[in-house]
């Protein structure tokens, strides 16, 4: 009897030691069916047909597996730390620590964390787009081009009275790391704040970023505003987002024509822009400035949880002045039905049209059916 109860303690240590250690995740694919249409000017720049086959693919959604534990300091404070990566089941994926990943305090003050962290920006996408798929016509990819997760540092607040507050840095040899032991490049230290409310299921969000010498060695900037509802079965959000010298406008034309011209395209000398928008070949590499707006609705009833999502992006800004054909709409129709607290099955459809409907253009429609497991 005593030997049994050696052999369970014994047993039992590794499981105690690890009890602070989380394993979660999420797998989530299906299929997706997707047809391009090009304009009659971007067909013949790209030498491609003006409507593209119908492609059906086995695709994966950003499934992916972690790791996170704290440890308890004493006087209410905490060692905190997660890893986590990508795991595609279609396969791909290679590196370690790939999405948000890193280690801190946490404590009555707030937190602190050091790693490779979701920004500011990032963050508030979570109440802007709730949409699952890889087809960047089923999410709103355009939208959410300036997330990004970076290696930095950056405190969060406590909640006093529903307000809460973030500050994060990344330092400019990690913004630009072949350049730091040298610096002859422009520096590109980051700056992210945000401002988050919520109250009885009422929820805001301000996001923000400032860039030094972001392109052609001006600062950039983007602003996110959000704000809805969210209870009582009932979601609403909306969203208004303005950039300024934040990205070039090929990189604003590069997003809007979902993956019909790459970086790659553009690094052997295709000219977003001017393919997408026929927009003048000089402006591809200019800073631009935009606008853009996006809502989302959506209700459960039951298991299943209808919803829909309406983007645009106004026309862009080069030195002041707006651009013709620069502009973006999409639209976004769905619904998921829940197997389980873990299991959900998804469906929908999505329209993304890049610049407007004419001899320049990109329009996408897409659709899926997936599953969704977390763990």
């Amino acid at each position: 009897m005593k030997k049994s109860l050696i052999a369970l303690t014994l047993a039992a240590l590794p499981v105690a030691a690890m009890a602070d250690v989380t394993l979660y995740g999420q797998i989530k694919a299906g299929v997706e069916v997707s047809k391009v249409k090009l304009g009659e000017e971007t067909a013949a720049k790209l030498g491609k047909e003006k409507s593209s086959k119908t492609a059906t693919e086995i695709a994966d959604f950003g499934s992916r597996i972690g790791f996170k534990g704290h440890e308890h300091l004493g006087n209410n404070l905490n060692a905190i730390w997660q890893v986590e990566q990508n795991t595609s089941i279609a396969g791909g994926d290679k590196e370690w620590a790939s999405r948000e990943s890193f280690i801190g305090l946490e404590g009555g003050f707030g937190k602190v964390r050091a790693g490779k962290l979701n920004s500011t920006v990032k963050d508030s996408s979570d109440n802007v787009d709730p949409w699952e798929g890889n087809n960047g016509a089923l999410h709103m990819g355009v939208f959410k081009r300036v997330d990004e997760r970076a290696v930095s540092v950056r405190y969060d607040s406590p909640v006093f009275s529903g307000f809460s507050a973030s500050v994060q840095y990344t330092p400019r040899d990690n913004a630009n790391p072949s350049d730091k032991y040298t610096h002859n490049d422009a520096t590109r230290d980051t700056y992210y704040a945000g401002l988050n409310y919520e109250n009885s299921g009422f929820f805001g969000q301000y996001a923000g970023g400032f860039r030094k010498n972001a392109v052609s060695e001006k600062d950039g900037h983007v602003h996110r505003l959000v704000g809805g509802y969210d209870a009582n079965n009932l979601f609403v959000s909306v969203a208004g987002q303005y950039a300024k010298n934040w990205e070039t406008l090929g990189d604003y034309a590069e997003a809007q024509s979902n993956g019909v011209v790459t970086s790659a395209m553009r690094a052997a000398g295709t000219n977003a822009s001017n393919v997408v928008f026929g927009t003048a070949a000089g402006l591809d590499s200019r800073p631009a400035e935009t606008i853009e707006v996006a809502a989302t609705a959506a209700y459960r009833a039951g298991n299943v949880t209808p919803r829909v999502s309406y983007a645009h992006g106004f026309k862009a800004k080069v030195d002041g002045e707006k651009l013709k054909g620069t502009q973006y709409d999409q639209v976004i129709v769905g619904a998921d039905y829940d197997f389980s607290k873990r299991t959900t099955a998804l469906v929908s459809a999505g329209w993304l049209r890049g610049a407007e409907s004419g001899p320049h253009k990109v329009e996408t429609i897409s659709g899926l059916v997936g599953l969704r497991h977390k763990f």
